[in-house]
């Protein structure tokens, strides 16, 4: 069964990995390429299954078979994605993932009280700036946006675990920080991304108003409600909330 839920678990993440990319070429007023939305599935998908598939002390225990079968699909995935996008700059985000899963020597970037949240969040982010290979303006609070985004949600996944992190003297934000201050720090994070993006919008540089405005809300709803425990749906509206907006855009379309 646990497997089951990783294997969906996967899945989500790779589609949402890739819509992410689709919404940034949206807000800057451009359409992804076919060959990039579908590279950006297979890193999304190599770096979470790879993260699984590495055996670490604090994670669930898996079989030896299904590791495998993790880190050769996490394999072929990475060498699709360079197949589809041969971009040497690509390598950075696969090297920041492994030194996150992995690391060097004992040494890995997985750390804590933020640090392995802000680590998952500069890879999101460091991807969708590879792939739209400018620094412009709109690109850098494109990023920000996403980045913010990311964090707020690995550090929602962290509330989930508190107990066992801290039974098992791990520090994580929730484990140092109050429910009450949790929930603020991530509300502001939130506030902060949808305003810069907001702003942008209202200066002509970025597109994409009505999903910007349902990001906003339902970033607010979900972060009050795992803040203080809510439990259902957290695959669907944390990691498949751009799965939901594409949902939502597609609706728009058929009825525009």
């Amino acid at each position: 069964m646990e497997a089951q839920h990783l294997i969906i678990s996967i899945l989500v993440v790779t589609l949402s990995g890739a819509l992410k990319l689709q919404f940034a070429y949206g807000f800057l007023g451009n359409h992804v390429p076919i060959t990039e939305f579908a590279a950006a599935a297979l890193i999304a998908y190599a770096a979470y299954a790879f993260d699984r598939g590495v055996e670490n002390k604090e994670d669930e225990k898996r079989g030896d078979r299904f590791r495998q079968t993790l880190l050769g699909t996490a394999l072929i995935a990475t060498i699709g994605a360079f197949v589809l996008y041969p971009n040497p700059a690509l390598l950075v985000p696969f090297l920041v993932a492994y030194l996150y899963a992995k690391g060097i020597r004992g040494y890995r970037l997985k750390g804590s009280r933020g640090m392995k949240n802000c680590i998952v969040a500069l890879t999101w982010s460091l991807g969708i700036l590879i792939f739209l290979g400018t620094f412009s303006l709109p690109v850098m609070l494109v990023c920000l946006f996403f980045f913010c985004k990311s964090f707020v949600n690995t550090v929602i996944y962290d509330v989930r675990d508190v107990d066992k992190d801290r039974t098992a003297g791990i520090l994580t934000i929730p484990t140092v920080l109050s429910r009450m201050q949790v929930t603020t720090l991530l509300l502001g994070l939130s506030l902060i991304a949808h305003v810069a993006v907001f702003g942008a919008y209202f200066s002509g540089v970025i597109a994409g108003i009505d999903v910007l405005l349902i990001s906003s809300v339902h970033s607010t709803f979900y972060i009050v409600a795992y803040c203080n425990r809510f439990e259902m749906f957290r695959n669907t509206l944390v990691d498949g909330e751009w799965i939901l907006y594409t949902g939502y855009t597609i609706l728009r379309d058929c009825v525009l």
